[in-house]
């Protein structure tokens, strides 16, 4: 069990800690404890899971007392061992031609590997959707190769395209729109992974294993 305690976020929130790390077994309990307290009826503002931490915004520091007095209740009779699975496992059609792939070239000196290195060694792993953060449908997956891991740019782009394929630290994405951001592009993939009009509307989700 990861799990540390409930903590005041400000003087309306409250933050659930797992600790500092990251791991696979983390997040199935982050994700697994947050499914719990959708079905709460917490009468919150917003409910955010990260790596690590479960974020609860209330109206009011009333409220907030009253969401913590139910999550209490909660955690006390639930059993953590039973974390979630992985859901779906997707196969995702990638191109890494140079067009696409902007930062191939820094990659390479970065981790002294060849292009093709860099492709085998991206394209032959499945990596697991921690969650969808920064921006809506936007998957951090993980983890890469340790050969290949890279830092984020020194100087973050102003737009890199959407679809786009980055890597940066231990983790790798893809940008469902058009955005500023500081991963390392790698490829891009062929069709968006975020639509409001689409029943399931990010791609992703945490659990999912991810292939390019």
């Amino acid at each position: 069990m990861h799990f540390k305690g409930i903590n005041n976020y400000g003087e309306i929130g409250l933050i659930l800690d797992f600790g500092s790390d990251s791991s696979k077994s983390i997040s199935q309990e982050v994700h697994f404890i947050y499914s719990k307290l959708l079905n709460l009826e917490l009468n919150s503002l917003n409910t955010v899971p990260s790596f690590n931490k479960i974020v609860i915004t209330f109206a009011s520091s009333e409220g907030r007392e009253r969401g913590l007095h139910k999550i209490e209740k909660k955690l006390k009779n639930l059993d953590i061992k039973n974390t979630i699975k992985e859901r779906k496992h997707w196969q995702i059609p990638t191109c890494y031609d140079d067009e696409y792939g902007l930062d191939l070239e820094l990659i390479q000196k970065t981790t002294q590997l060849t292009k093709e290195e860099v492709i085998v060694k991206h394209s032959q792993k499945s990596y697991y959707t921690y969650y969808i953060g920064f921006m809506p449908g936007f998957p951090y997956l993980g983890d890469i190769d340790q050969s290949l891991i890279t830092p984020r740019l020194t100087s973050p782009r102003i737009q890199i395209p959407a679809r786009s394929v980055g890597i940066a630290n231990k983790h790798t994405c893809v940008y469902p729109k058009i955005s500023p951001g500081g991963w390392n592009i790698i490829a891009q993939i062929p069709f968006d992974i975020f639509s409001l009009s689409h029943s399931r509307t990010s791609l992703f989700l945490p659990g999912d294993k991810v292939e390019f």
